[in-house]
């Protein structure tokens, strides 16, 4: 979509610094947030809404913007949420709200963390899709109308993109297909449909919600944790167990910085490992609710168990300290004893190496005998 040009003595400098002068601040508003009418109408009107949780990205805030805004796609609208951020962005979210009326909806509240953005959007959305884009990553211009292009073609509920990282020190962008090739290989434009053997493939898939199209329904009734991170893995696999049709496009869509600091992907303090014990635990808790749930995502939240436990050894801390991060990880375990079995059947399928490491898993998994393994585990593993 090209964006008509502004005559000069109206056009906004968008880039320009927060502390410009003339500028206000945007009232803060309280929860629950509150519509008005004209917000209520620009997201009735729109097939598509992009969420946008915005929280201390101040300097990468307007690139993403300015790409949301090339779109080629025209039935959608911006949904921008400052959550309580302390940095300057809310300046430049009302500039781009005041440029773009018909396009961008400014939206300020106290902070709930990323979960809260997204608990609050969906709840309130109308539209028949909806796709997130975090503020310091960007979409490809056209990723829209893929996506969109997609959906409407195979009657899809989910439309799922490939994607390209990048770093920030060199600008240098690597293909990212979005899934795990290792264990298998997503056909382009094909749908995958809930309960046959194919649609399992899709558990492979990078659950981070870059280039992904939801038909809002899938979410309606997820219930998000406030304050913690990881919350798209949440939003990703209860939406997916609860598609009846998926298409995956090989086309990189979607530009995700990897490296910022602060980013989930580079954080390792030790509430990461808490935070993804709450996150798994939620995931399995709300995925009692769907139905014809594979017995590889069980497997799958192991996994999910498995990397946790091994970022152990990487946080800051003591072994006293870790031990505690580890007990709050155990219950994680707890939750997924009763699935020993979808799990193992797991390991067997997908190569699990080593002997006395499969060993280590079972017995973890193992009820009477779980929770002395896990902890000599635990104790051996952060003292190497």
């Amino acid at each position: 979509m090209q964006i008509p040009d502004q005559p000069p003595e109206k056009r906004l400098d968008l880039h320009a610094s927060a502390s410009a002068e003339g500028l206000s601040a945007h009232p803060q508003l309280d929860p629950p947030v509150k519509l008005d009418r004209e917000v209520k109408e620009k997201l009735t009107m729109s097939k598509v809404t992009i969420i946008v949780p915005i929280y201390n990205v101040e300097e990468y805030v307007a690139k993403c913007l300015d790409s949301l805004l090339r779109q080629t796609y025209s039935d959608y609208v911006i949904y921008a949420v400052n959550d309580g951020s302390p940095k300057n962005e809310q300046p430049i979210i009302d500039r781009y709200a005041a440029a773009y009326p018909e396009k961008v909806v400014a939206i300020r509240k106290e902070n709930g963390g990323y979960g809260s953005v997204l608990e609050m959007a969906i709840a309130r959305l109308d539209s028949e899709y909806f796709l997130v884009c975090d503020p310091d990553d960007y979409l490809a211009d056209d990723a829209l109308e893929t996506l969109v292009g997609l959906a409407d073609a195979n009657q899809a509920d989910l439309v799922i993109g490939a994607k390209n990282f990048i770093y920030s020190d060199s600008d240098e962008q690597k293909y990212d297909p979005a899934y795990n090739t290792k264990f298998t290989a997503l056909r382009p434009g094909q749908g995958y449909v809930k309960g046959t053997p194919e649609f399992e493939n899709l558990l492979f898939v990078d659950p981070s919600p870059h280039a992904k199209l939801y038909r809002r329904s899938l979410a309606a009734n997820i219930q998000f944790p406030h304050k913690i991170g990881y919350t798209d893995n949440l939003l990703f696999y209860i939406s997916l167990l609860n598609a009846e049709k998926v298409v995956y496009t090989d086309k990189a869509l979607a530009y995700y910085l990897i490296d910022r600091a602060g980013n989930t992907m580079t954080d390792l303090k030790p509430q990461v490992i808490d935070a993804h014990a709450q996150v798994f635990s939620t995931i399995l808790d709300q995925a009692e609710r769907c139905s014809a749930v594979p017995a590889l995502f069980y497997y799958r939240i192991f996994e999910a168990y498995k990397f946790s436990f091994y970022q152990l050894r990487r946080i800051k801390g003591t072994p006293a300290e870790k031990l505690e991060h580890a007990e709050v990880l155990y219950r994680l375990v707890e939750k997924l004893m009763p699935h020993r079995a979808a799990i193992l059947e797991g390991m067997t399928r997908f190569g699990y190496t080593g002997s006395r490491e499969r060993m280590k898993d079972k017995l973890v998994l193992t009820a009477g005998v779980s929770h002395p393994v896990y902890r000599r585990w635990v104790k051996s593993f952060v003292k190497e």
